[in-house]
């Protein structure tokens, strides 16, 4: 009896101390929702920079190569920003892109000239109506404040720049039915 008492007894100590353990200061403590968005954003990002690349080797179309050069810049302070921020809250990013990435990527890289421009284009407009979405998304999900302020800083280039590239497909969509 003495045994089952010491051992409910210790039982009960341990559920306490794990319980009441609390080794991250709430301030250090980071949302799920922050966490899987930063990650999504950081890919994003990631691919944003890779096909970036890809533009400049295999792209025929001096309009897609300067949308490319403005979306550069965007990725590369994009980038950087969120890499501040996420360090400031422990979360580690992404450094390769994910399955579905890959494999638009994968696709892209295949292309050359034309076919490549206009399936860059077409890849470009559905990646940055994704993103502003996600941003818009995050922004009211969200609690964090600096989460929240680098998504809407984003979302004004995002959108200049989707006007840009729905403009460019705009154009060569005229120009193949003229052919």
């Amino acid at each position: 009896m003495r045994k089952l008492k010491w051992n409910l007894l210790l039982l009960a100590g341990m559920f306490m101390a794990v319980s009441c353990n609390n080794d991250n200061d709430d301030d250090n403590m980071v949302a799920e929702v922050d966490r899987e968005f930063a990650v999504a954003a950081a890919e994003s990002n990631l691919m944003g920079v890779r096909t970036g690349q890809l533009v400049q080797a295999n792209a025929m179309s001096q309009d897609v190569k300067d949308y490319s050069t403005a979306m550069a810049e965007y990725y590369n302070t994009a980038t950087t920003d969120l890499a501040d921020l996420a360090g400031r809250r422990n979360i580690s990013l992404p450094t390769t892109l994910g399955t579905m990435n890959q494999q638009d990527y994968d696709r892209l890289a295949a292309l050359q000239g034309a076919d490549f421009d206009s399936a860059y284009v077409d890849w470009a407009v559905r990646s940055n109506q994704q993103s502003i979405d996600m941003l818009r998304a995050h922004m009211d999900a969200t609690s964090d404040a600096e989460f929240r302020n680098w998504a809407s800083s984003r979302i004004t280039t995002l959108e200049q720049n989707q006007q840009m590239v729905e403009s460019i497909q705009e154009t060569m969509n005229e120009e193949m039915t003229e052919q």
